[in-house]
């Protein structure tokens, strides 16, 4: 994809002006979307596209141009529009796509019976069975602009996932028909050493298939090499993956009984599920040309080719729940393959008014040896000794897209919507007093005197800010989507009531209240719960003093010392991302071989009365120190030349308390935000006749960094939690663990009384940061989250002691900041994906198995899409 330019391709100038238009990357023969950086980014699926363009320096208009505006003619005839589109150095575009794949390959998934019984028939299943969309609609966004004075366009597109699916039953009958499958014969393989333990895979009653293909990437590209109009050259990561699972059933019961409540016969059930992630990474290199026809209407195209390495990863799952003590099955296998790509999009687009244009283009994507899914079905039975990842396919996509082009002004590195560097006397005021020195107290206390309302007590001001936070959500867990509409509790809609009031030199007083809006909150939302409480939360209700000199004290319900220590940024990402739980939190885990059960495959614990969530699995929103009534002392800012230091403490009830450094420097060229933090958590015991002391202790260690370059807006984020739990819980007198504190493991794998391992929680983000129209500042950026052991040792995700967890989530969005209304907007996406095993059960009536089995459980990835805006008042 490539940003719509100029609506006239030629422009009537000398040779010598020419390679100043090119170097500013949106001449007409630069108008080629060219190959961005290796980061595989996601974006949310809208049917629409805007591209912004930013006008170049007068310089690069050529001679006569300067003063000329958008719709008058120059001196040399040629309009001004395409002057001004032509030397743009940069801009945004967003693309509504509509894909569609070339068909499966034809597969088969049953065989007839064993010798005894060929002459018997059986019921033919194979691939082309499989029913649903061949088609998905997806989006393409890409960002123009200079770094280091070379002009580079950035770009990602995503895709909607790829469905089919099939399930027949009655697939054998005595006499009449024996259908196995094709992995059930011959006998002596991994899974089967004889025909006894096919059962379930031998004369099968029913069978259901689920096959989902995805595809997504991200591309950083330098424009116009060597100054040679639509050339460009690259970096390019793509993403290709495909699930397959199915489901023998054994059975009657084992179609209409699920568990967890079925009856006698309801676990007579195979379980297949196959798994591969191709992830090419590579340079391209590529053309790109539009040809003014007149009347406004402009055609051409790009195409782009490239070599990549290919990091192909397949894991392959098999689980009888029958007997998942003999066949429990996982393997993974990895292996880097050399790939190849091409990318054809031919382009129209089309003047709507005065630097507005309509776009559309042609779509098609070829990527060859890739691994995919079927290939691999019938080696399933020798999933432990068979290693070939079968990277030697090719796969075809091809569509269109539509989208919207806007012209806008010329940008700078950063707008003033980044707040400048605070030194000492500077003053800032935030929840928990103020910050600064005594002339920016006098001023401030003054100035809410002035402004603010007044209730009640005269002499203390009264000041009402806030803001609403509303977006669009779209999610889709792998069988079903919907979108809804919700608060963004990573920055919750709120309403603030602070003052402050002098009560002698170098000394004030004051207060914050804070209720949030939980009608419709994004963390509480799931696939079962598509509206909210409409409850109100009280967020802040605390009074404090500050002495310039000896510091602040804060007491009441309040943030302590390490709240907000993860959200360090000066990148401009979404207020609140780090703490990814807060949107989507409550949407429950899928069993992703378990697509005939409908939400029977939604996870849930072992004895089916509690969901793991995305934010079990996460760490919860409480990753960001959650508020509590504490007292909290904030010292005396420190100042030097060396940045700003501040040192803050609290405790809390019942025998919290943390502590926070925080620092903040402008040195050249660069801003920077640092804070770390410590913190205990522990509730006091509870005393039971001959066992010892139960009672929570929780640890964490925490902080984040974040950093700007000026000149060329390229920031970094990233924040780190590590969790250690050292409580204990109360057993029973089977020795299970009660679910009080979380603290210990269930006992099953590991010994009664085992701590929990510790959870580690990162989270970055890397983008780009520019002021491209007077508005405000735009960032766009990816970003990566990688949690591990958040449900490691509990009950959870339908297994009793869970041995392994991790959770990967993989995101891209932009954020619009707009001063003039203290507004931002924003829109992103995220995935989702889970590895996860551990003691899923024992032999089905077999009381003398007293040992668990670990088994695998796959979970489907889960996306999130979203758009919104928060406006502050």
């Amino acid at each position: 994809m490539f940003c719509v330019r100029s609506p006239k391709e030629v422009l009537k100038r000398t040779s010598k002006d020419c390679p100043r238009v090119i170097a500013a990357g949106l001449d007409s023969g630069a108008a080629f979307a060219p190959f961005r950086m290796a980061i595989v980014t996601l974006f949310f699926a809208i049917g629409i596209s805007a591209s912004i363009a930013r006008a170049d320096d007068e310089e690069n208009f050529g001679p006569g141009s300067a003063g000329t505006e958008l719709g008058s003619d120059e001196d040399d005839g040629v309009p001004a529009l395409a002057a001004a589109r032509s030397s743009a150095l940069g801009g945004l575009s967003i693309e509504g796509l509509l894909y569609r794949r070339k068909g499966l390959a034809t597969v088969p998934f049953t065989e007839a019976g064993d010798t005894v019984n060929q002459t018997i028939g059986f019921t033919r299943f194979d691939s082309s069975d499989l029913q649903g969309r061949d088609y998905a609609p997806g989006l393409r966004m890409s960002l123009q602009a200079s770094v280091l004075d070379q002009p580079i366009e950035l770009s990602a597109f995503f895709v909607t996932p790829f469905s089919f699916e099939q399930t027949k039953l009655g697939m054998s009958s005595a006499g009449v028909a024996d259908t196995d499958m094709v992995y059930a014969n011959p006998t002596g393989t991994d899974i089967f050493s004889s025909a006894a333990t096919s059962a379930a895979s031998d004369q099968i009653y029913g069978l259901h298939a689920h096959h989902e293909s995805k595809v997504y990437g991200g591309e950083a590209n330098i424009t116009s090499l060597l100054g040679i109009p639509g050339l460009t050259l690259g970096a390019r990561g793509i993403y290709f993956g495909e699930t397959l699972s199915t489901t023998t059933m054994d059975d009657l019961n084992a179609v209409n009984n699920p568990p967890p409540t079925g009856t006698t016969g309801y676990q007579n059930r195979d379980r297949v599920g196959i798994r591969v992630d191709n992830r090419l990474v590579g340079l391209q290199l590529g053309l790109q040309h539009m040809f003014d026809v007149g009347g406004g209407l402009r055609v051409g195209g790009s195409v782009k080719g490239g070599l990549y390495n290919n990091f192909v990863d397949r894991n392959r799952t098999f689980v009888s729940e029958n007997r998942v003590d003999l066949r429990s099955f996982e393997t993974s296998d990895h292996k880097d393959v050399f790939a190849q790509a091409v990318e054809f999009n031919p382009r129209v687009e089309f003047k709507l008014a005065e630097g507005t244009y309509l776009t559309a283009s042609g779509q098609f994507l070829w990527l060859n040896n890739v691994s995919t899914a079927l290939p691999q079905y019938d080696a399933i039975a020798n999933i432990q000794n068979d290693h070939d990842v079968r990277a030697k396919d090719d796969v075809y996509f091809y569509g269109g897209s539509l989208g919207l082009t806007i012209l806008l002004d010329e940008s700078s590195p950063v707008g003033s919507s980044l707040p400048a560097f605070s030194y000492a006397g500077t003053g800032d005021y935030d929840a928990g007093g103020y910050t600064g020195g005594i002339d920016a107290i006098d001023e401030r206390v003054a100035e809410l005197e002035t402004t603010a309302l007044r209730k009640g007590n005269s002499r203390v001001s009264l000041e009402v800010s806030g803001w609403i936070n509303r977006m669009a959500l779209y999610w889709n867990d792998g069988v079903k989507s919907d979108v809804y509409i919700a608060d963004n509790v990573a920055s919750r809609s709120r309403v603030n009531f602070n003052g402050a009031a002098k009560i002698a030199r170098g000394w004030s007083a004051g207060y914050f209240m804070s209720l949030g809006l939980d009608d419709q909150a994004s963390n509480d939302l799931s696939q079962t719960v598509s509206s909210g409480d409409g409850n109100v939360e009280l967020r802040h209700s605390a009074w404090w003093l500050r002495n310039n000199q000896l510091g602040t004290v804060t007491v009441g319900l309040t943030s302590t010392a390490t709240d907000d220590i993860i959200l360090k940024d000066v990148g401009g990402i979404m207020p609140g991302a780090a703490n990814i739980a807060t949107i989507g939190g409550s949407f429950m885990l899928r069993r992703s071989s378990w697509h005939e059960q409908g939400d029977g495959a939604l996870v849930t614990n072992a004895s089916g009365s509690v969901n793991t969530t995305l934010n079990d699995i996460s760490g919860g929103a409480s990753v960001d120190t959650l508020r509590r009534n504490a007292i909290r002392y904030d010292a005396p800012r420190f100042s030097g030349q060396w940045g700003n230091v501040d040192v803050s403490a609290a405790w809390g009830e019942d025998d919290f308390y943390d502590v926070a450094v925080e620092h903040s420097i402008n040195y050249n060229d660069f801003k920077f935000r640092f804070g770390a933090g410590y913190l205990r958590d522990t509730t006091e015991g509870r005393v039971v006749v001959d066992h010892p002391e139960y009672f929570r202790d929780r640890r964490e260690y925490k902080g984040s960094a974040s950093i700007l370059h000026l000149p060329t807006g390229l920031f970094g984020t990233a924040a780190y939690v590590r969790r250690t739990f050292h409580g204990l819980e109360e057993f029973d007198a089977a020795g299970t663990p009660g679910a009080v504190y979380g603290e210990n493991t269930t006992g099953k794998v590991t010994p009664p009384g085992t701590n929990r391992p510790p959870l580690d929680y990162l989270y970055t983000a890397f983008g780009l940061r520019r002021h491209y129209w007077s508005i405000g500042d735009t960032s766009v950026y990816g970003e990566y989250a990688r949690v591990q052991d958040a449900i490691t040792g509990l009950r959870e995700a339908g297994l009793h002691e869970v041995t392994d967890s991790t959770l990967e989530m993989l995101g891209a969005a932009i954020s619009q900041d707009i001063d003039a209304a203290g507004m931002d907007v924003y829109a992103g996406v995220r995935v989702y994906s889970f590895d996860t095993e551990g003691a899923l059960g024992r032999a089905a009536g077999n009381p003398s198995v007293t040992t668990y089995t670990i088994s695998p459980m796959p979970l489907t990835d889960i996306m999130f899409a979203y758009a919104g805006t928060r406006i502050k008042f």
